[in-house]
């Protein structure tokens, strides 16, 4: 008798308010639960009258699309926001520089096509250095402009910064360049890091940027780009 009484201020309840609640009297939507529930089937979302919803996938997780619109069921790497590697390399070998024209470093260039719409973020560290083998004349300060060339146009810069004279012969400098470019599903991108020399003295006539080895002293250029997908 006492379950019957429940159904039926159930069944009123719902025609005359439109709205039920279980241990709350004051339901906000068509159906407030004040506890704990549990379903020990599927769960299903979305639909109509005449349509079932949707239980979507193995491996799917739910994604709200604010008030008023149905959530969804949506796959991990589908989800705004996630990070994923684009590319990460290293250089193979040496450039020698000393003109006005940029040269590519060997080793440091990628072609990428983009797995998702996003944003890819680049970050290239450069080592660069002016050696006693570069050119005659005596061994001085130097500066080495690096860029990132995307698709063949130089895109993003940066200036080379001494970190010392090596008792091996040489001036070492280090460039870090970070920047950011929009990116389309599918769409191809060419990448290629270049070098040259914009201020030196003293009758030298070049220096070397990538990777390098002078006795003590060992480093290698590298270029990291991480995609942000939409």
């Amino acid at each position: 008798m006492k379950k019957n009484l429940i159904f039926v201020g159930f069944l009123l309840s719902l025609t005359l308010y439109g709205q039920v609640g279980i241990k709350t009297d004051t339901p906000q939507k068509s159906l407030h639960v004040n506890g704990s529930l549990q379903i020990t089937n599927e769960f299903n979302v979305g639909g109509d009258a005449r349509t079932a919803g949707s239980a979507g996938s193995a491996g799917q997780v739910l994604m709200s699309h604010g008030a008023g619109a149905a959530p969804t069921w949506n796959s991990l790497q589908g989800l705004s926001g996630q990070t994923s590697l684009g590319f990460n390399i290293f250089s193979t070998g040496k450039s020698v520089n000393g003109s006005s024209a940029f040269n590519s470093i060997p080793g440091l260039n990628y072609n990428y096509t983009a797995p998702a719409d996003g944003v890819l973020l680049i970050q290239a560290n450069i080592y660069t250095a002016l050696g006693e083998a570069s050119g005659s004349g005596s061994l001085v300060f130097s500066n080495t402009q690096i860029a990132i060339k995307v698709n063949g146009i130089e895109t993003f810069y940066g200036m080379s910064t001494p970190i010392g004279h090596s008792s091996a012969g040489m001036n070492p400098e280090t460039t870090v360049i970070i920047g950011k470019i929009n990116v389309t599903k599918g769409a191809a991108y060419a990448f290629d890091i270049v070098a040259k020399d914009v201020y030196k003295f003293g009758g030298t006539t070049g220096a070397y940027a990538g990777t390098f080895t002078w006795n003590t002293y060992s480093s290698q250029s590298s270029i990291v780009a991480t995609l942000i997908a939409n």
